[in-house]
């Protein structure tokens, strides 16, 4: 395949975020409509999918010390940040937050969901007088895909950059890809370089300073590990702090894969920490970073932005164990196998929505994966065949997607019964 194919898919899949991307992606969404609307809404009506108001409920709010989804709609509507996208809450003004709890608390601000066509849909409605102005978010958490005025269309949002649509990576085997990215440069992949030190410096925050006792716990443990198992405790403790970082509120960016900036923890610092153990020249750790970025990308377009099970176990990690085979020096079937033997174990894995306990899952996961591409070398592998694992790695990927709809779609409904009555 052309490799500019590769990069561009990559480089739309792969952004700054700050805070959850579901509040994130519901505050953007209200924005783009109060800019529409022209003055600042008195009313606030926020219409989101099962599956972000699932992510959505439970989650820190960066900048305000607050949870869910009433919060960040109420940002929305008064935020006067310059950056955009899922970077819109990198600077949230004390003043911007005192606007919105008042109204929250004044009742303003109404958050309902509903099935939908699609499992990342956010409609904002807002009003003020006689006038009222919408944006619809769907499919991907950037892509307004409809602004209007009191009830007419616009051709596009005020203010607001309209994402392109992303390269396809469906159609290419996974060989073809990896073999693909095998003749990248350095100067090429230098971005995720750059976006696995932002996640590093996520997790450092964590540690220092942050509410991330599973992160604090595990990196003390560090201390004796041997040199195999280096490699999976300091990413379990790097990705757990990271995550907790982030799911508990705090005000540090994180550059997301595929729309999820604990897929972007997992994978990058998945991947750094194998690299660093190694000591691996710079470009194994690109050309790593690469195949763990490519193969969360390839795994989600089957099963979806937003799925059933935890994206972090079945996507994210399957990358990880992927690029941790790459920098042992293993071969292409090892790799595949280490993939296999990820999702063989953990395909399983719900997803009960984004909060703190996320961090127990994600770090869990990377740090299996990691064990997972040193067993592949001794030959030690879920064997085709059996259970999900098929006889290709790429008719594993489709039997995600199946897994993840229509398998687990009942089981997800019941989730957010279990959610909503806490």
């Amino acid at each position: 395949m052309d490799k500019r194919i590769l990069l561009r898919a990559l480089e739309s899949e792969i952004e700054r975020t700050t805070g959850c991307t579901d509040p994130g992606a519901v505050c953007l969404a209200v924005r783009a409509a109060a800019i529409e609307l022209g003055v600042d809404p008195e009313k606030i009506v926020v219409t989101v999918s099962p599956n972000i108001y699932k992510n959505g409920i439970n989650v820190g709010v960066p900048g305000t010390g607050m949870r869910g989804l009433h919060i960040a709609a109420g940002l929305g509507a008064v935020i006067k940040s310059t950056s955009s996208g899922l970077a819109l809450l990198d600077a949230v003004d004390p003043a911007d937050v005192e606007r919105a709890v008042q109204l929250v608390n004044n009742g303003r601000v109404t958050i309902t969901h509903a099935e939908t066509t699609s499992a990342l849909y956010i409609k904002a409605e807002v009003f003020s007088g006689a006038h009222y102005a919408h944006a619809v978010i769907r499919d991907d958490y950037t892509s307004i895909v409809e602004v209007g005025l009191d009830g007419k269309k616009v051709s596009s949002p005020r203010g607001m950059p309209v994402k392109t649509k992303h390269e396809s990576l469906k159609g290419y085997t996974l060989e073809e890809l990896f073999t693909s990215i095998d003749t990248m440069t350095v100067e090429e992949l230098t971005f995720l370089r750059d976006a696995a030190e932002v996640n590093r410096k996520a997790a450092e925050a964590g540690l220092e300073s942050g509410p991330c006792p599973l992160g604090k716990a595990l990196y003390s443990g560090l201390a004796g590990a041997g040199v195999r198992h280096m490699a999976a405790a300091r990413a379990q403790a790097l990705t757990a702090a990271a995550c907790e970082a982030r799911m508990s509120g705090m005000q540090v960016p994180i550059i997301a894969i595929a729309g999820s900036g604990n897929h972007g923890i997992a994978s990058f610092l998945g991947i750094l920490a194998v690299a660093e153990t190694l000591a691996s020249p710079e470009e194994k750790l690109l050309k790593a970073l690469a195949i763990s970025s490519t193969v969360t990308v390839a795994i989600k377009e089957h099963s979806t932005k937003l799925s059933a099970f935890c994206g972090c176990a079945v996507a994210a990690s399957t990358g990880v164990a992927a690029g941790t085979v790459y920098l042992l020096g293993g071969s292409y079937e090892e790799i595949t196998h280490a993939m296999q033997s990820v999702i063989g174990t953990l395909a399983g894995m719900v997803c009960d929505g984004a909060k703190e306990s996320c961090a127990f899952k994600l770090s869990s996961s990377v740090a299996l994966a990691i064990q997972f591409g040193h067993l592949s070398l001794e030959d030690a592998y879920i064997k085709e065949g059996m259970g999900i694992v098929s006889q290709s790695i790429e008719k594993t990927f489709e039997n995600l997607g199946r897994l993840n709809n229509p398998g687990m779609v009942t089981a997800d409904k019941l989730m957010l019964q279990m959610i909503s009555g806490h």
